[in-house]
């Protein structure tokens, strides 16, 4: 019996292991894949965008010219260089000249994401290919391909998203898990953390790796599948990993009173394994609550300052830029996930003063933080989430001018944080709703909430002060919207002290 019992439970926890494996590259792969995907559809949708590829040019000179205006008003380049990903677009329109990004169509003929685009008809999808490099070397690549007939125009212009293939493999190289892991499809290895990952050599064949565990995934018309093979799956190996046990087994033959105590403790022991094993998997699913932080006012933004910069080519542009550079540091860099609310504050007046170039006189912002709060730690974009959510539903659909409060102090033994507008308001049956899934906020809320910036915020404040937070939401139709957060001191204690001004307003 109790041979029986430490092999199930470690099995058990060597299955878990297995499983959270699985998830850290689900998580760490299809990150990248989405960000090429998100920056697929937003050319897809561009205007701008499809008036360039299917203007009729007078000369070379004529598109080389319309071709420099084009990156410096799209940050097309700027994209490219922070997020690691590549460019290129293929294009039906022969006064296009080739070369650099833009290549015409039947340049495109002979690779391996159009055959596949020609084979299943699909307007978009992910395609693992290879690309022959001029020294003669077979160089593995990863697509992402649009077609760029959102506006119905030329249904054979394309853009091709190349994601570093490299990268890719040593994020997964990285994890750190013992296990060999491989992402293939039906019949080749794609990507792995052993061997068969070389970029210069050809797909390897999956045949005979046997796997302990497999996840199948669909994703861009691709059916993927995750596989892990465990080495420590012979009874042999699972049972060295419990040696201590068996000694305890032993002593059991000599005091059998020893032999009760080895059973509670073998089986406290397995629950405390189980546990870690549940940490790790939620540590995994945090991964994903990151990359779901969505900066959705980016794109509104943006379009404001290349407007502006059209129309008046007025030098505060590049101090807009200065802050919406400074945003998207904080948005893609998770180093790590508490900072000061000090820093925080940049970020939140760096994040209003983009929406009062974009709403002018109609935003009034004022931030308010004491002295003691400024080196306290919180969640990285927890505040700003609620800045945020004040003024997209707040101040953007009132007509009339408003105001932003962003208030932090100290109130007993407790810290406070407040976001107040004074927009349009909220019903008092939608309050008590959001309210609801504020204090309620988890894991499994969190995929059916419709407020996923708001619930993740709480979520992450929630799991530092162990569920001791405090949430209150208070709001009155026409007048505005006050959030309160009280969160006990011991959790976000301060690292020393720094001086800057006390009250930032515009």
């Amino acid at each position: 019996m109790f041979v029986s019992s430490a092999y199930r439970y470690e099995k058990t926890a060597q299955d878990h292991l297995l499983e959270n494996q699985a998830n850290a590259i689900h998580y760490t792969f299809f990150n990248q894949v989405d960000q090429a995907a998100k920056l697929g559809n937003a050319i897809y949708t561009s205007m701008y965008v499809d008036n360039f590829l299917n203007k009729q040019y007078e000369s070379n000179l004529d598109f080389y010219n319309s071709r420099k205006s084009f990156f410096d008003n799209t940050l097309l380049q700027m994209v490219e260089s922070q997020s690691g990903l590549t460019f290129t677009f293929y294009i039906d329109n022969d006064t296009i000249t080739n070369g650099a990004e833009f290549q015409k169509i039947n340049q495109a003929y002979d690779m391996d994401w159009y055959k596949w685009m020609k084979k299943t008809e699909l307007n978009k999808g992910l395609v693992f290919g290879s690309y022959m490099t001029p020294e003669g070397n077979d160089q593995r690549r990863i697509y992402y391909y649009q077609r760029l007939n959102y506006y119905g125009t030329n249904p054979d212009n394309f853009v091709v998203i190349t994601i570093d293939y490299s990268k890719c493999n040593n994020d997964i190289a990285n994890l750190n898990y013992g296990n060999p892991a491989y992402i293939c499809d039906d019949e080749r290895i794609l990507l792995t953390n052993g061997k068969y990952s070389n970029v210069n050599k050809k797909y390897g064949l999956k045949a005979g790796l046997n796997p302990s565990y497999v996840d199948q995934v669909e994703v861009y018309g691709q059916t993927l599948y995750i596989e892990i093979v465990n080495n420590n799956k012979d009874i042999i190996s699972v049972m060295k990993a419990r040696w201590y046990q068996f000694l305890l087994l032993a002593v059991v033959n000599i005091i059998l009173p020893l032999f009760v105590a080895g059973i509670i403790y073998a089986a406290y022991q397995a629950k405390l394994k189980e546990q870690e094993n549940v940490m790790a998997k939620k540590n995994a699913e945090l991964l994903a609550l990151h990359s779901q932080i969505n900066p959705h006012f980016l794109f509104n933004a943006l379009e404001s300052i290349r407007m502006h910069a059209l129309i008046k080519q007025e030098n505060e542009t590049s101090e807009m830029v200065g802050h919406l550079a400074k945003l998207q540091r904080q948005y893609t860099e998770w180093s790590e996930d508490s900072i000061t609310i000090e820093r925080e504050i940049e970020f939140v007046d760096s994040y209003l003063r983009l929406q009062k170039y974009r709403f002018g006189d109609r935003l009034s912002f004022e931030i308010d933080i004491a002295d003691e709060c400024k080196n306290l730690f919180i969640p990285k974009l927890s505040l700003v989430t609620f800045v945020e959510n004040a003024c997209v539903h707040g101040i953007e659909s009132k007509i009339n001018p408003g105001w932003i409060f962003v208030r932090s102090y100290i109130d007993g033994d407790s810290l406070i944080m407040e976001v107040e507008d004074t927009g349009n308001g909220i019903p008092e049956n939608t309050r008590l709703d959001i309210l609801n899934k504020m204090r309620s906020s988890s894991i499994g809320t969190l995929k059916d909430s419709g407020r996923v910036g708001i619930v993740n915020a709480c979520l992450r404040l929630k799991m530092i002060s162990d569920d001791e937070v405090l949430f209150d939401l208070d709001s009155e139709v026409g007048t505005g919207t006050l959030v309160q957060i009280c969160i006990p001191v011991k959790y976000v204690k301060s690292r020393g002290n720094r001086v800057v001004k006390s009250i930032v307003s515009r």
